[in-house]
């Protein structure tokens, strides 16, 4: 199962415990890969190794918009 299978999986459970919070930042992941793997220029595939990297991107964003505030 790739990155991208387990986000889908993981928005199901998260919709079903109600958790608001979770479903949202989950969300934000999978609108980030969908844009990568629809850019012009991308073969229309999502590699885990691509996806680590997306993940670790926003989750430094994260912390940097959290210092910020």
């Amino acid at each position: 199962m790739t990155l991208f299978d387990q986000i889908s999986e993981d928005i199901k459970a998260a919709m079903k415990a109600r958790a608001k919070v979770r479903l949202e930042t989950l969300r934000n992941i999978k609108k980030v890969f969908l844009e990568v793997k629809t850019a012009p220029g991308s073969d229309g595939e999502l590699k885990d190794d691509a996806a680590l990297k997306i993940i670790q991107k926003l989750a430094k964003q994260g912390k940097e918009t959290a210092q910020t505030y």
